[in-house]
């Protein structure tokens, strides 16, 4: 059976169902709550078998313009039965109806069978997330700053100049498809929901920006965008926010950190290898005309 998750019970099964999936990127009824709030329009769908939720469907909107994001989910074993385009049928028809000009989804390329399932419907490859893993040691070193730079944790009153650079960053992401920067309070909730975020300040500006975002999973953190100011970079800026997020997170009790990188930023991916993050199979994003 197909039906709409609307209560906060149904909301808790697919969450579950999400991070069965994709364990370290899982979701809260809470969180899919205030999405809703936020985009009316959004659609969460529900798939129960002999009395529990085995797969899910999403329409959200896309960070790019014109776009809408239709993601399906089927539990491992219930696959092969077709749930999955029980799901994804209404969900197209619900994104459809909004009036896009393209439909996007992401499947990891760890699962060849789903890479296929999406591209018989019409759906083709424009672009990988590097998904990269770091598991901390009990203590992490922290080298200084570059000459010149002081890195300070971020206070509400340095939320405008962090946004602002974010900002610049999104502008100059290696993108083949431009995507649109989220609204300052969408980022506010979203990207600095974490239990620290640290800035690099140079004669009192701000020419870096790293945050690092709340998981619900136990011990584990998720280095959000990594942005410094274009006149400021390669100067080793990047890096030494991230050396802080990790010597912080380490002596905080966490043990692993995450981060996605797009497949064409290799100067971020260079610097993430150089940490130590280790490479996972890349989130492949796809899309199709509506």
């Amino acid at each position: 059976m197909i039906r709409e998750a609307v209560t906060r019970e149904d909301l808790a099964a697919l969450c579950d169902v999400w991070a069965a999936i994709t364990p370290r990127e899982p979701m809260t009824a809470d969180q899919l709550l205030r999405r809703k709030e936020r985009q009316p329009d959004r659609l969460y769908l529900l798939a129960v078998e002999e009395g529990r939720a085995v797969g899910l469907s999403l329409v959200t909107l896309s960070d790019s313009p014109g776009c809408r994001y239709v993601g399906v989910r089927v539990l491992p074993a219930w696959r092969e039965r077709g749930i999955g385009s029980r799901l994804y049928e209404p969900a197209l028809a619900h994104a459809r109806a909004l009036g896009p000009e393209w439909i996007s989804t992401a499947v990891s390329e760890a699962e060849p069978a789903s890479v296929e399932w999406a591209q018989r419907r019409g759906f083709e490859e424009h672009q990988r997330q590097i998904e990269l893993i770091l598991r901390l040691k009990s203590e992490e070193p922290l080298p200084g700053p570059p000459d010149g730079i002081e890195i300070v944790e971020v206070t509400p009153r340095l939320h405008d100049a962090a946004y602002a650079l974010t900002r610049e960053a999104w502008e100059d992401l290696p993108l083949e498809i431009p995507v649109e920067p989220p609204a300052f309070d969408v980022w506010l909730e979203e990207e600095m929901s974490g239990p620290v975020s640290f800035a690099a300040m140079e004669g009192g500006e701000m020419v870096g920006f790293a945050g690092l975002i709340g998981r619900d999973v136990p011990g584990l953190l998720e280095h959000g965008l990594t942005a410094t100011r274009r006149a400021h970079r390669r100067r080793g800026i990047a890096t030494a926010l991230k050396r802080t997020q990790i010597a912080w997170a380490a002596a905080n009790g966490y043990r692993e950190l995450i981060t996605f990188t797009q497949d064409r930023n290799e100067g971020m991916q260079a610097i993430n290898l150089a940490l130590g993050f280790v490479p996972q199979p890349a989130w492949i994003s796809m899309r199709r005309r509506s």
